[in-house]
């Protein structure tokens, strides 16, 4: 008998033969070495899809396929990923029992079915806001498409964190152009001003989204601890925070602060002492540059540093009342506080929601009818949260709250991880969400399509998965180590 070749035990008895068992056995390898190598193929091919859908989402509206009617390169990925990758989501959290992002992922995945619900209950309003809709289900195919890219360690910490920063850098760049030749890309809001959009509607949405990144460039450092890391990590934060200022999103600026105190939270102990004396330092110095410029008077010239002050301050307006001068309108936070006591309204009257785009079709109702809440002609929310509730109802806004509340604490979990990415994550984006809390109130109601949210969401569940999957390589290697030390 021939060495290498696998034989029956029916031939082992037979004389002068091969068999044909080995042959045969030989041809089924060949098959099944042919099929992982087609299923490897395919993880790839599919691994790619996923990879770009990240990479161009943030582009979304600006990288237009001509004669496709305005569809993006995101729109065409989405549609490519719509149906397969939350099965194989599925299949992957009952099949490897990963508790850790199982409850998150399943409270969004309910949310977007809600969501899908209320286009339906609410139809005819809702029929013209199926794109509205869409956006939500995109929010929910990036945050599948980084859990499933979790299960790569080195190629999704590759993909995502270059993704992210490169975005910022981009976007630093458009900013500056903006600011440079007053020009905007096609979908900005403003023209021939040098206010600084970049790929966003508004200043607003570009401030908010600033504050969202600037935490991943901020703390870049925590991977590489060389000076040179150290030193742009401090210059390209700066920049963005100058970017940020000439947008004048007093949301953004909020964000920020908020996000100085996150980091308070977050900092280890032996530091922390330091980190709460400067904090309070910053507070005391802020309350008396406010108090300072809201009692000068108006027609003062400030210097370049004090005009962002009185700027922040006219949040805080008196009431605008029928006594005031017809020049004089309301502030910010008069017109935000009527926003909120409507949308209250509505959501009491209407505890399910009122279907996509709600709150938009029902301050617009309002605008020409008779209502106890004056908004002053304002339609947008300009409120994330109160947007969700009006639309989505109690049950919407409680299951997106939850999800965001698990994220916050599965990422403080992880501030002294011993990995230095996972640390990374968890610093950046507790920091980013904490803000976000608050810059998610500036911009108007096309807040919950924004992908950048949803890309730090996703980020958020790549760490909490690779956490598990580290804590479980970690048990089985003691386990291994035990075992051995049993039989020696």
């Amino acid at each position: 008998m021939e060495r290498g070749v696998e034989t029956s035990p029916y031939c082992r008895n037979s004389s002068g033969c091969v068999c044909l068992w080995g042959v045969a056995r030989a041809a089924d390898n060949e098959k099944e070495g042919s099929r992982l190598s087609g299923a490897k193929i395919i993880r790839w091919v599919w691994l790619t899809l996923i990879v770009l859908y990240i990479f161009t989402a943030p582009f979304e509206g600006y990288w237009v396929v001509p004669g496709l009617h305005g569809h993006s390169w995101v729109s065409l990925f989405q549609r490519i990923l719509l149906i397969p990758l939350p099965l194989v989501t599925l299949y992957w959290v009952v099949r490897k029992k990963d508790r850790a992002v199982m409850l998150p992922l399943g409270l969004i995945t309910i949310w977007i079915i809600w969501v899908l619900l209320t286009f339906l209950l609410f139809s005819p309003h809702t029929y013209y806001f199926l794109y509205y809709t869409w956006e939500q289900i995109a929010g929910f195919l990036l945050i599948l498409s980084f859990w499933y890219l979790a299960r790569f360690p080195v190629f999704s910490r590759i993909v995502t964190i270059s993704g992210l920063l490169i975005y910022y850098l981009v976007t630093l760049v458009v900013s500056f152009w903006n600011i440079k030749t007053a020009h905007h890309l096609g979908a900005s809001s403003e023209h021939h001003s040098i206010i600084p959009t970049a790929f966003f509607y508004g200043p607003n949405h570009l401030g908010a989204a600033l504050a969202l990144i600037m935490p991943f460039m901020a703390f870049f450092f925590v991977l590489n601890r060389s000076r040179w890391v150290l030193a742009a990590s401090v210059l390209f934060s700066l920049l963005g925070l100058y970017i940020l200022y000439k947008t004048g999103s007093r949301g953004g600026e909020l964000a920020v602060i908020l996000e100085a105190v996150g980091l308070v939270v977050i900092f280890p102990r032996r530091w922390r002492y330091y980190a709460f004396a400067a904090m309070g330092t910053l507070f005391v110095v802020l309350g008396i540059l406010l108090f300072f410029v809201t009692h000068l008077p108006a027609s003062d010239k400030l210097p370049f540093a004090l005009v962002k002050f009185r700027h922040l301050a006219h949040i805080f307006h008196p009431s605008f009342s029928s006594s005031s001068r017809s020049s004089q309108g309301p502030g910010s936070f008069q017109i935000r506080l009527a926003l909120l006591k409507s949308g209250f309204r509505a959501l009491w009257h209407h505890p399910w929601g009122l279907g996509p785009r709600g709150a938009e079709r029902y301050y617009a109702y309002y605008v020409h009818h008779k209502s106890p809440y004056n908004t002053y002609g304002v339609i947008d929310a300009h409120n994330m949260w109160l947007e969700i509730a009006m639309d989505f109802g109690w049950l919407g806004l409680g299951l997106y709250t939850l999800f965001y509340g698990l994220l916050l604490t599965g990422l403080y979990r992880l501030r002294h991880h011993s990995d230095h990415t996972l640390r990374y994550i968890s610093w950046a984006g507790f920091t980013a969400l904490m803000g976000f809390v608050v810059g998610s109130l500036s911009p108007s109601s096309v807040m919950i399509g924004f992908n950048i949210m949803w890309i730090v969401y996703g980020l958020a569940l790549i760490a909490l998965y690779q956490n598990t999957h580290l804590r479980n390589s970690a048990s089985r290697y003691r386990s291994n180590i035990n075992r051995y030390r049993k039989l020696t």
